[in-house]
């Protein structure tokens, strides 16, 4: 395992896809604080800097999805797969050797994030303005959900021998997440009460009526639920802070982590290599 792992972190230094991911994070993090300085000068408006730590993570997904399928895919079309396995190493260790590194370089990335805001932001909008025990809870969530995003794209790379087929997979997965995310934000944000204009008498009257688009509480359980399973959802609801139990992202993720992780396992020990 040691050696697989020496090897990738090897071949991780001398990846463009991962000094390019960086470079994205870095300039994420300057545009940003540019936006929000703008914002601050021109119309006054309060910047919060956590808010800006936060708010990488809804997009984060598209990010560890493009680079897990160019920097797993070129083991399968360079042929590394296959010599790893010719040399004598496990295919167990193989798989969770490449687990490792794409979390851990997808973790570096948002680190590198949060350290820009950090070391400019505050400076610049002062200082963050919720408890630190609740900004290291919020980071804790996403970190787990990174996690969480790794595992399931290291999941599609390792039993995609294809990597353009493995990157249009990826990437297709995370849209989707993305907008069922959105969908059943929409739904759970939908008021009780609309107003809804009548005639009456020749005259206008506006009124408040019951919104039929209201979910039920049993139908709100089944989206929340929904929304909680997802990583999309659980990171706009970490980055919106609208989460209604902080406790509840991590253990979904964990479980995501978990079932793919193990059916990636067993698939690829499974697996004809050409």
């Amino acid at each position: 395992m040691i050696r697989l792992l020496n090897a990738n972190f090897t071949r991780l230094k001398k990846s463009k896809i991962f000094w390019l991911l960086n470079i994205f994070s870095i300039v994420l993090a300057l545009f940003m604080i540019y936006t929000g300085h703008s914002n601050l000068k021109q119309y006054g408006d309060a910047v919060e800097v956590e808010q800006l730590m936060l708010n990488y993570s809804t997009i984060i997904g598209i990010v560890i999805a493009i680079f897990t399928s160019l920097f797993l895919g070129i083991e399968y079309s360079d042929g590394v797969m296959r010599n790893k396995i010719i040399i004598g190493h496990k295919r167990t260790n193989i798989y969770l050797s490449n687990l490792i590194v794409t979390a851990i370089t997808s973790l570096f990335t948002y680190i590198i994030f949060l350290g820009i805001i950090a070391i400019i932001g505050i400076p610049l909008f002062g200082s963050i303005t919720i408890p630190i025990s609740k900004l290291l809870m919020l980071l804790g969530c996403i970190f787990v959900t990174i996690i969480a995003y790794s595992s399931i794209f290291t999941f599609i790379a390792m039993l995609i021998s294809n990597k353009t087929i493995t990157a249009v997979v990826s990437i297709m997965l995370v849209f989707g997440l993305t907008m069922n995310a959105m969908i059943c934000f929409n739904k759970l944000e939908a008021p009780k009460t609309i107003q809804e204009a009548t005639m009456v008498n020749g005259e206008t009257k506006i009124e408040e009526v019951p919104n039929p688009k209201y979910l039920s509480e049993i139908q709100r359980k089944i989206y929340q639920t929904i929304l909680d399973i997802n990583p999309a959802g659980q990171m706009f609801q970490i980055a919106g802070r609208t989460a209604p139990n902080l406790k509840v992202p991590p253990i979904y993720s964990s479980g995501i982590i978990i079932v793919f992780t193990g059916l990636g396992l067993i698939l690829f020990n499974k697996k004809e290599l050409k």
